[in-house]
């Protein structure tokens, strides 16, 4: 199966259940047959464009149906699907685009526009377009072979470029070829699909996405596709607020999603795992950070649940291990998927011995091509095997890890810079080279820090003359991704050092999270209540109505926390609401006003 074609599978699929449900967007639901002809048909259009292989096809659409078809038809014309996020900076997409250099920009007018000037010029289509929509309906929506395209699509040609944070301040594509994804799907059918199926009790499963689409894991949920599965495309709104997320789950009676732990723990909160209108979840499968013990001990004692760790990094195609809670006592990221080896090696690149920590280096079909025109940053991470007589690669991961007695290795941390927070991967050397290239700024540290237990956040050590942290908070706002922004800037004199010259980043001090404005009290039943929920969830010991929550030190995932904070005593908010009304006052008046 590892050199059968993507697009060969989902016309499998299709021709198996014509008639089933294959996706559920938030603005159309299509069939197995009604979708496999969009597909078609939008592949036609872009071959009609000169697409073909191992061109690069960026997509920058909203979370519609029109993303999952756009990502199905440039695999299908043999091209290299690039998702790109609507929610980054237009100037950090710039960057992206202007690394990737794509043949074609499929948008939507809207997104178009918002970003010209900024994104270089390249020949865009958008598909939102009553022009392109009529151009495509008129097209053969008959399965496109190899005759249709420019040359034979073949299972080493580029099947997607994924962009991930990178140590200089530019993101680094990561090429990704057919092989390694049908690898992956073969695998999951046997360990993963196979036994969902199995405990569901049903052939065909509602898998939730609720990923973003440029994050690596949005992969997982649309390889169930491949397999002839229910596809539910969750909007942002729903997706990234745990209390309508699982109101979503009970409602449309989804089986299987796959999240973040700390995710996990919103929703389980939320009660995800609570029977609801004769419903309950069936599978959950959690990646892109570690699992905590008492986490996996809660789930591995629910009878009704199939919990899964996945593990991997964007270089080695989604997932290279994969652990059944189940099946043991401790967290773990179990064994590798299909067709994957992996080596723990010491400082000097030999293997070590059970119960001694060394770096995780993976082998085997999963493993990438490399990063997309890096050359060397390529050469430094992709290594030959010396264990693989045929020339194979390995990729050094970063990863510490420790084999246990049975071979099973145990997560232990990261050997540099890099950290996950809320399951994006991220260096903190990015976050620190952006910064730096702002005027005032002649020193600069990021840190992750997590005073508050479970509730992790980034924050920026400065140093130079004239660094106002508002300003520096706004001025990385338009270059990285919003999950890379820190949550709190402090200026400092000097960075500390430690006596033999380096960083002392155990001497940095917890920020002191914007004082209160003081002005007015409380003056409603409402301000009251946040008040008191936002100070205790922030650790403060008091917050005025008028105070900014996200310049007292909120975040995304403290917004979600208020959120459950505020319904558990009867106030109902939205994740949308607390972005817009940063304010105790502003969320106040609205929440009275809404009620």
């Amino acid at each position: 199966m590892p050199d059968t074609l993507l697009p060969d599978l989902f016309g499998a699929a299709a021709a198996a259940h014509p008639r089933a449900t294959a996706l559920v967007a938030p603005d159309a639901t299509y069939g197995y047959a009604e979708l496999h002809a969009h597909v078609q048909q939008l592949a036609r259009l872009l071959l009609a464009r000169g697409v073909g292989a191992e061109d690069l096809v960026a997509v920058l659409l909203p979370r519609t149906a029109d993303a999952v078809v756009a990502l199905l038809a440039v695999l299908t014309a043999g091209a290299t699907y690039v998702p790109v996020d609507s929610g980054y900076p237009a100037r950090r997409i710039a960057g992206m685009l202007a690394d990737a250099r794509p043949r074609l920009l499929l948008t939507t007018s809207a997104l178009a526009e918002s970003l010209a000037g900024d994104v270089p010029a390249l020949p865009a289509l958008c598909l939102d377009d009553p022009a392109t929509a009529a151009e495509t309906s008129a097209l053969s929506a008959a399965p496109v072979g190899d005759a249709d395209r420019t040359r034979p699509l073949l299972p080493g040609d580029a099947a997607y470029v994924l962009f991930t944070s990178g140590s200089t301040g530019r993101p680094k594509g990561v090429v990704v070829e057919h092989r390694s994804l049908t690898n992956l799907v073969a695998s999951h059918r046997e360990v993963f699909f196979g036994p969902a199926t199995e405990h569901v009790g049903r052939g065909r499963l509602r898998v939730a996405h609720s990923a973003a689409m440029s994050f690596d894991a949005a992969w997982d949920p649309v390889l169930w596709l491949f397999a002839g599965h229910e596809l539910h495309l969750v909007d942002d709104l729903t997706r990234r607020d745990p209390a309508l997320l699982v109101s979503y789950v009970a409602e449309r009676r989804v089986d299987v999603i796959e999240t973040t732990p700390t995710f996990a723990e919103q929703l389980d909160g939320s009660g995800l795992f609570a029977a609801s209108g004769g419903h309950r979840l069936g599978v959950l499968a959690l990646g892109g950070e570690a699992v905590g013990a008492a986490q996996w001990a809660r789930l591995r004692a629910l009878p009704h649940l199939l919990a899964l760790n996945l593990y991997g990094p964007s270089e080695c195609t989604v997932d290279a291990f994969m652990a059944r809670l189940s099946a043991y006592e401790a967290p773990t990221i179990g064994r590798p998927v299909a067709n994957t080896r992996a080596y723990v090696l010491d400082g000097r690149g030999l293997p070590c011995p059970p119960g001694q920590t060394g770096e995780l280096y993976l082998a085997g079909a999963g493993v990438a091509r490399g990063y997309l025109g890096r050359p060397d940053l390529t050469g430094e991470r992709f290594l030959a095997d010396p264990w693989q007589p045929d020339g194979g690669r390995m990729y050094r991961t970063g990863d510490l890890v420790r084999l246990t007695a049975d071979g099973v290795p145990e997560f232990v941390g990261r050997a540099d810079d890099q950290v996950k927070l809320r399951g994006q991967r991220l260096e903190l050397g990015e976050v620190e080279q952006v910064l730096r290239t702002h005027g005032s700024v002649a020193q600069c540290a990021v840190l992750l820090r997590e005073d508050t237990p479970g509730a992790p956040h980034l924050v920026a050590y400065v140093v130079g003359e004239g660094c106002v942290p508002a300003q520096l908070l706004a001025y990385a706002g338009e270059l990285l991704a919003p999950y890379m922004v820190p949550s709190a800037v402090v200026v400092l004199a000097a960075l500390p050092l430690s006596p033999n010259g380096k960083l002392d980043r155990t001497a940095l001090p917890a920020p002191e999270f914007g004082a209160s404005g003081g002005g007015r009290a409380a003056a409603t039943p409402t301000e009251e209540l946040l008040c008191r929920l936002c100070a205790d969830l922030l650790g403060l010991d008091g917050i005025g109505p008028e105070d900014d929550l996200f310049r007292r030190g909120a975040d995304s995932m403290g917004a979600i926390r208020l959120i459950a904070a505020a319904r558990a005593e009867g106030l109902t908010l939205r994740l949308q609401d607390v972005f817009e009304h940063r304010s105790v006052e502003a969320l106040a008046a609205f929440a009275d006003q809404s009620a």
